[in-house]
């Protein structure tokens, strides 16, 4: 479940930090950068985006490994033959 809503949550607090970064252009005595919520909310966009990247990586290689061993499946079944 977890690795489902991650990568919503990337978009959703990117998109968040686009807006803060425009806001804060405009204005900058808004000082949206310049905020502890949002130094909370870009450590959990770092968090959350290594989870993501380690999460796709760890899911590349399963992938990777199962498709090696179909390969290797299908070779060994032609060579029987």
């Amino acid at each position: 479940m977890l690795r489902k809503l991650t990568p919503h949550a990337v978009i959703i607090i990117s998109a968040m930090y686009f807006v803060f970064f425009f806001i804060d252009r405009v204005n900058a005595s808004m000082a949206f950068i310049n905020n502890p919520i949002t130094k909370g909310l870009l450590f959990a966009l770092c968090v959350l985006a290594i989870y993501n990247a380690v999460a796709l990586i760890r899911d590349n290689r399963k992938r990777a490994r199962y498709l090696e061993r179909r390969k290797l499946a299908r070779h060994e079944k032609k060579a029987g033959e």
